[in-house]
């Protein structure tokens, strides 16, 4: 246990850290209803980044958890190969280098059934949203 707080409290994980602190605090003032879950999706817009089916801060807060999870595991990881200072401070800048595409790759696989269903939903919705082809050729 105590080996994992260290590597949370130190370089790289301690910026996913503090991220993981704000997340757990912002879920917390949601279940208490102080918040919605969604309020932060007019300030953002996640399409671009294709994580724009979910809420901005669902998207944000898995990030934040696979990035901590990654630089946690790989700052145990490292220490346990005996590096002097200076390849352990390239390992470690490597590691945070390396979880943020691990982040947004594992965001994206994370959410995209919910991209799938509301692709879905959105076809439904255009569709009921057209009137159907025969009544605009019999109306015309």
């Amino acid at each position: 246990m105590q080996e994992i707080l260290r590597a949370a409290s130190g370089f790289p994980a301690v910026l996913f850290t503090s991220a993981l602190v704000v997340a757990v605090g912002f879920w917390l003032l949601v279940l208490v209803g102080a918040l919605a879950a969604d309020d932060f999706d007019a300030d953002l817009d996640l399409g671009p980044a294709g994580l724009g089916a979910v809420p901005v801060s669902v998207a944000l807060s898995t990030g934040v958890v696979v990035g901590w999870l990654s630089t946690v595991t790989g700052s145990v990881l490292i220490d346990h190969l005996g590096l002097a200072r200076l390849p352990h401070a390239a390992a470690d800048l490597g590691l945070l280098v390396g979880s943020l595409p691990l982040a947004w790759c594992a965001t994206r696989a994370l959410t995209w059934p919910a991209t799938r269903l509301s692709a879905r939903r959105g076809d439904r919705r255009a569709a009921a949203d057209r009137p159907a082809r025969g009544v605009m050729d019999r109306a015309g």
